[in-house]
């Protein structure tokens, strides 16, 4: 168990889907402790200023197109290995191939539900909270 909750850069330029994602960690045993990026040129600055450990990523932005973004994390040396989980209301097969091809860890389809958000909160602890190792 962490002696300190991890850090989590949530990128999306919704406020409303991440407050969604913010109550969904609510039910872990150990909740993370989430920053909100809402605008991709303040990704880099974000993750080194708050020391975040994951990202979770939102594959449109607005105006930004989320694998811009995540190809700026891959490209960058500081974080070319922290693990960047896609958070995205798209199920394209190519938007999901183009999104591994880039670097990403994992491909997760935003959940529709309260609920169902709280399984994926769940699910996403179990494994990236109290299993795996981060740099």
């Amino acid at each position: 168990m962490r002696a300190e909750p991890m850090r989590i850069l949530v990128i999306d330029d919704d406020p409303i889907d991440f407050g969604l994602v913010k109550k969904s960690f609510d039910v872990v045993t150990t909740p993370p402790e989430l920053f909100h990026c809402p605008a991709a040129d303040r990704v880099l600055e974000m993750l080194e200023s708050k020391a975040c450990r994951i990202a979770l990523l939102d594959l449109s932005l607005g105006r930004d197109a989320g694998l811009d973004v995540l190809r700026t994390i891959r490209a960058d040396r500081r974080f070319s290995t922290l693990p960047v989980i896609v958070l995205s209301s798209s199920s394209n097969h190519r938007d999901v191939a183009d999104v591994y091809a880039a670097g990403a860890n994992a491909y997760v389809e935003k959940p529709l539900t309260m609920e169902l958000y709280r399984n994926f909160a769940r699910a996403f602890a179990a494994f990236w909270i109290e299993a795996a190792t981060t740099a």
